[in-house]
């Protein structure tokens, strides 16, 4: 499959409005929905079994004022993010694992229609997230914010594509446990 393939299913079977998606990331400050490309953060190396830097596109989710340089206070030094995957990343890495189209086409489906809590549909963007990518939800890593520094922001969503985000977070993270807890020590 190919990544405008699987931009075509994931915008056919997506209730989202892409043309509301983004908006300007001109003054706004680390922390405010904002993407970034390069962005050096923590991989798991399957095969060592170790921890490893990698350079990623991140949407940022921590809060700005908790990174804020004015704000020295203790534990301000981490952005917490969540890698990209851009399309062609996801298909060349992913698309052994499925077998044939059908299978693929499917999860593709389920994602596009949030079917699938760990994984959001973030529509086409600009430079690497030119058919869109996703967000494992999952993935959640940190970074110290020296990495930020001097870097411009690639793009940043909008009121509506932070809502977006942060319903599928809400979603993903707080939905109620499958097993049952016990009440009692």
């Amino acid at each position: 499959m190919t990544e405008k393939d699987a931009h075509e299913i994931l915008s056919k079977y997506s209730a989202l409005e892409p043309g509301k998606f983004y908006g300007t990331a001109a003054g706004l400050s680390l922390g405010v929905g904002l993407i970034f490309e390069s962005i050096r953060c923590p991989v798991f190396a399957v095969e060592e079994r170790l921890f490893m830097t990698v350079e990623n596109t991140v949407y940022v989710l921590t809060h700005e004022c908790d990174v804020d340089p004015a704000n020295t206070r203790t534990f301000n030094k981490f952005v917490t993010i969540c890698p990209l995957i851009p399309l062609s990343d996801f298909l060349q890495e992913y698309e052994e694992q499925f077998h044939d189209g059908d299978r693929l086409k499917n999860f593709l489906t389920a994602i596009a229609r949030r079917e699938v809590s760990r994984v959001v549909y973030i529509p086409p963007g600009p430079n690497r997230l030119g058919y869109g990518a996703l967000m494992y939800l999952n993935n959640l890593a940190n970074t110290h914010v020296m990495e930020f520094d001097g870097v411009s922001p690639l793009a940043a969503v909008s009121v509506y594509g932070l809502q977006t985000i942060d319903g599928a977070l809400y979603n993903h993270l707080l939905r109620p446990k499958a097993e049952r807890l016990s009440f009692q020590n």
